[in-house]
This record gives C-alpha cells, structure tokens and sequence, in this order.
C-alpha cells in the first residue's frame, strides 16, 4: 500500500483524523469571536456564525486558551466540574497540531496555509535554516532571529487579527513571555498584563474587567496543563491534579465576573497523545546526506529538503527504518490532501516542507538532534502534532 493510501486508511477507520475545514473548527471559532469584538468583513461560514450566535453579543470578551487542553482531558474531570458542564462543542484544531502553528492561527484568523507557520521548527528561506518561531530563535545555537536579520515579515504570512479588534484590549501571559517578541507582534496597542500564577491571572482579568467603562476583549494564555502533560503523560496523577485547580481557577474567575455581561470563551491549540517510539536522527545519520538543509517540523510531523536526484534514496532509506511508524507523502499529495488547510500551499508554505513530509501514523516520535539543547523532548511522556483524534479534537467551554 502507498504511503497515502496509509493515511487515507487511518482516516477512513477513524485511527488518525482527516482535517476539514467544513467541521467547526478552531479558525471558526477565532473569526466568530474577532467579529463579535468589532472586526468587520470576515468571511464567516455557517459553523463561525452557529459559534458567534452560541457566544452571543456580551460587553467583554474572554477568551482564554489553554495549551494542551484536548478533549480528552475532559474525561479526567467529573461530571459536575466547570468546565464539563460548560462544554458547548467540540473543534478540530489545525495541522500541525502544534502550540506555534496552532497559536498563529489564533493571531491572524487563518490557516497555516496562509500564515505559512508549519511546526515548531519552521525552515526560513531568508536564514537558510530552521527557526524555532514563538522564541524566534535560531534553533542550532538559540540567537534570535532579530539579530540574524529575520524580521516578522520574513516569518509571518499574515499580520495579526487581533490588533484589529477596536475594542480595549488586554494580554494576559506568564511574565516569562509576555515581553517577549512573538508577544509584542500580535499585542500591539493592547494592555499587558503579566502574571506568575493561574490565580494571579484570574485576580487580574477580573480586577481588569470590573474596573472597565467601556466593553473589552481579554487575551489570557495559560501553559501550566501542557507542561505537565509533556513531563506526566496525558493520564497521570499530576495532569489530573492541575486539570482539578485550574477548573476551581475558572469557577471563581465566573463567580468574580458574575452580575457583569462578560462571558468566558475557552478552548485549546492542540490535545496530547502518550509517546511511543522513539527514533532519533543524528547529524551524521545516513538520511542527512540526502539533504540540503537539517529535518524540520515537530515530534510527529517532519519536513524534508532533499538534494536533486535524492529523493527515491531517501525514500528507500525512512521506508526501511520508519516505515511502520510514519507515512511519508510528497508536498503535492499533501497540497491534495488538504492537511495544511483547505486552500493551496503558498509560496511560502512549499519552501518551507521541502519536498517530503513523514506523518505519524501510530504513537511514534521522531526528533532532529541537531541541538543538544533540545534533549528534553525526548524524554517528555506526551506528545503532539500529528493526526490522532486526542491530538486534533480540541473543546470549545462557554461560561
């Protein structure tokens, strides 16, 4: 069977999922809220006005995304927590399910196809090499890009939606990014408000909104789920734990805006999948011989820039040692397939995959070691990026 047929196979029995824009998804959801907050002449679909109508038309707007927050963690919370009994639907996040391509779809309101963001290690043609985005590093030696050169227009195909939003607005980050420069791209002219702890962040959007004259839009990230899905797995004691205090997080932060026409938006970037496999490749591996520039992308999606006549080589090399794990399609069949978004692949977006793709088709990972720094992600017990429903299937919570 082809590597396509692999992935077409899995889709049909439902063992990966198929992205479709035609499914209420998390593009959706970001164009509902943005025209609710005052962004005129968004190409809303059917899907994004049923999500605006269930949001309705409050005076503040907070939306709140938890990184790594799938579905399927839901199943570890009980019946009568916050967050089950405000459970409006279920979304698909896009592909790359990854926090940098996931995220950038929140900023601009479009698909990766557009915003041109691919994995969290994205290959830069102006740099000639890969770049980690939401540091905006370089990622052999972590320079940032600034002083490499690199500005937002050379790695962004969109600007930011939310800068359009004409209403107040607030950002609310952990102090370790909220200064940082992807920040400082999509949060121009808003307020920034740092915080240290979940409950921190809830004291301070309720304190923001309360002391409001006029209708607002509040931004507030939280990571704390993903980290420890990463380092626990997706059905440990510990994730359960965190998943426990941050739904008591946001039923006070409910209570603390209760009597105001406010209402809580929430979802995720992306679910986690336990690790599997585990496959390395070195500098010096055999594979890279074949290549013009190291492998990008993620743990479970991997981009490929191939020397001329190099492809059938390299084709036979990964078949041989990965082939049970990963499918590996050229950039036409995944412009055909449809997994980027349901537009063509930009100039952009064709430069930046290469020539192949590998796709996870189990629970494998699959890591580039061309930065010792990075020896952490091996030894994480979840991951994400690929295709699996607990990767793609993320909630939308009305409150």
């Amino acid at each position: 069977m082809s590597d396509v047929g692999q992935l077409l196979t899995c889709f049909e029995n439902g063992k990966l999922i198929r992205p479709d824009s035609s499914r209420a998804n998390l593009i959706d959801l970001v164009q509902a809220v943005t025209t609710i907050a005052g962004v005129n002449n968004l190409p809303l679909n059917s899907n994004a006005r049923e999500i605006g109508a269930s949001i309705g038309d409050p005076e503040h707007l907070i939306f709140v995304l938890v990184d790594g927050l799938g579905s399927s963690h839901f199943d570890a919370l009980p019946a009568d927590s916050w967050l089950r009994t405000h459970f409006s639907m279920e979304l698909q996040t896009v592909f790359p399910s990854t926090t940098a391509t996931s995220i950038t779809s929140v900023m601009t309101g479009v698909w990766p196809t557009q915003h041109n963001i691919v994995g969290w290690w994205t290959y830069i043609p102006k740099l000639r090499e890969t770049a980690c985005v939401l540091p905006f590093v370089r990622y052999r030696d972590g320079v940032p890009l600034l002083e490499c050169g690199i500005s937002h227009h050379d790695v962004f195909g969109a600007k930011p939606l939310m800068n359009d939003i004409p209403l107040p607005r607030a950002v609310i980050q952990h102090s370790s990014i909220i200064d940082s420069t992807y920040s400082g791209w999509f949060s121009s002219g808003a307020d920034l408000l740092p915080y240290d702890t979940d409950e921190d962040a809830i004291e301070t959007i309720a304190e923001y909104v309360r002391g409001a004259r006029n209708p607002t839009h509040c931004y507030w990230y939280t990571s704390a789920i993903d980290h420890a899905t990463h380092d626990h797995g997706t059905d440990s004691d510990e994730v359960r734990a965190i998943l426990t205090d941050f739904d008591r997080n946001l039923a006070i932060l409910a209570n603390d805006l209760h009597g105001l026409d406010a209402r809580i938006i929430l979802t995720a970037d992306h679910g986690h999948r336990n690790a599997g496999s585990r496959f390395r490749i070195e500098p010096d591996d055999p594979l890279c011989t074949f290549l013009r520039t190291p492998p990008s992308g993620d743990m479970r999606v991997g981009f490929y820039h191939l020397q001329e006549g190099a492809e059938q080589p390299f084709r036979h090399e990964f078949r041989a040692r990965f082939g049970d794990h990963f499918a590996l399609i050229t950039t036409q069949e995944l412009e055909e397939l449809r997994l980027l978004g349901p537009d063509p692949l930009s100039t952009a977006v064709r430069e930046r995959v290469g020539n192949l793709t590998s796709i996870a088709l189990d629970n494998s990972v699959m890591r580039y070691s061309g930065n010792p720094r990075g020896n952490q992600f091996m030894r994480q017990r979840s991951h994400h990026s690929g295709l699996s429903a607990n990767e793609m299937n993320i909630p939308l919570v009305l409150g």
